[in-house]
């Protein structure tokens, strides 16, 4: 209950079905006992269709967009959802075994004892949970999330689950621990989203304005701007522009001398050096300008209407910086004082770096 309600709260549709999925799984296969029908071939049907069905939603809710819950995408998720209980329960009431069919097909033409004797699941489970955690591992690598983790680890769970049906705890024990691992990556999605850059990846302003306040003693607050930023949206679109602000980003998460950078906003930068001298911070700074300038791209531009060369292209950025002293007491007026330094910077004529 705790995750239905926390993924309704932030939005996080995916997260909501696959919890929904997991609770009527585990209600059906523990908590439901039929009156009047054969109890045995009643969990023999559930069992067998859940094992096929656990893989096949966590599929399907993996590769759909945050589109909202009570939303016309949400109706349609319910309503794929209710027709394949419905499918359960007119087999269990019906008896008719036609319809059970393809759950019990033997897709390969064997049946190795990897299937029934080890894994004590249906042939077509086992290759829907090995096919759909491929290609969650796949998504993962291609666009690193904390949903993709977290269903791959859903997946492993209730595959034990099932497996593991014939001890009493081992369904309720499992599905719990999937439930408990989606709530975590409700919590972190949403750290993600608080404090987090969307575009870059680095930590965002909010996660600046916290950092500034643990500052104590001696530190350094260095701020960057990408020289001639506009010129170059102009020239080759914004979707380009994206990606030059990515290419900062990522250089500058390699920053020496212990320093934490953040994006400030726009084009501009923060690298917060605690505990370092204006000395000790420059060096590390002059690094980090030499290592942008050197590091070149070839844009991938989408906007048609923007020629974008086929070569690589350089940036450069200006950095000035300012340390905590008697006149500089408080964070915000060492951010004042690297912003008058990196305009000092700009006017020396750009890609250097400035106290």
């Amino acid at each position: 209950m705790a995750g239905l309600i926390l993924s309704w709260r932030f939005n996080r549709s995916r997260v909501f079905f696959v919890i929904t999925i997991l609770g009527i799984s585990q209600y059906v296969l523990t908590g439901f006992t039929p009156a009047g029908l054969d109890k045995q071939f009643y969990y023999n049907t559930v069992f067998s269709l859940i094992s096929v069905l656990i893989p096949v939603n966590i599929l399907f809710f993996s590769r759909l967009k945050e589109r909202g819950i009570f939303s016309a995408w949400g109706l349609l998720s319910f309503g794929f959802i209710f027709l394949q209980f419905f499918y359960i329960a007119l087999i269990v009431v019906t008896r008719d075994l036609d319809l059970i069919a393809p759950v019990s097909q033997m897709l390969l033409p064997f049946n190795h004892a990897l299937f029934t004797d080890f894994l004590n699941l249906p042939q077509i489970s086992v290759i829907l949970i090995a096919f759909t955690g491929l290609l969650l591992i796949i998504k993962q690598f291609n666009n690193a999330s904390h949903l993709y983790n977290a269903l791959l680890c859903v997946l492993l769970a209730s595959a034990a689950a099932l497996h593991f049906r014939s001890i009493p705890a081992a369904i309720p024990v499992f599905f719990s621990a999937s439930g408990i691992i989606l709530i975590i990556t409700i919590l972190q999605d949403s750290y993600s989203m608080a404090y987090l850059d969307e575009l870059t990846g680095i930590p965002g302003r909010r996660a600046l304005r916290e950092e500034l306040l643990k500052l104590s003693g001696n530190y350094v607050i260095a701020m960057l701007d990408i020289d001639f930023f506009k010129k170059f949206n102009d020239t080759y679109g914004h979707d380009v522009g994206d990606d030059v602000l990515k290419l900062v980003a990522s250089v500058m998460q390699n920053v020496g001398g212990g320093g934490k950078p953040f994006r400030y906003g726009g084009e501009e930068f923060t690298v917060v050096f605690p505990g370092k001298s204006a000395n000790e911070a420059v060096s590390c700074l002059e690094d980090l300008r030499e290592k942008i300038a050197q590091t070149g791209f070839t844009p991938q531009n989408k906007d048609k209407k923007k020629k974008c060369a086929a070569k690589q292209l350089f940036v450069t950025i200006s950095i000035g910086l300012a340390e905590k002293n008697k006149k500089n007491k408080t964070p915000d007026q060492v951010i004042k004082s690297a912003d008058n330094a990196l305009y000092r910077a700009k006017k020396k004529g750009r890609n250097c770096v400035s106290k």
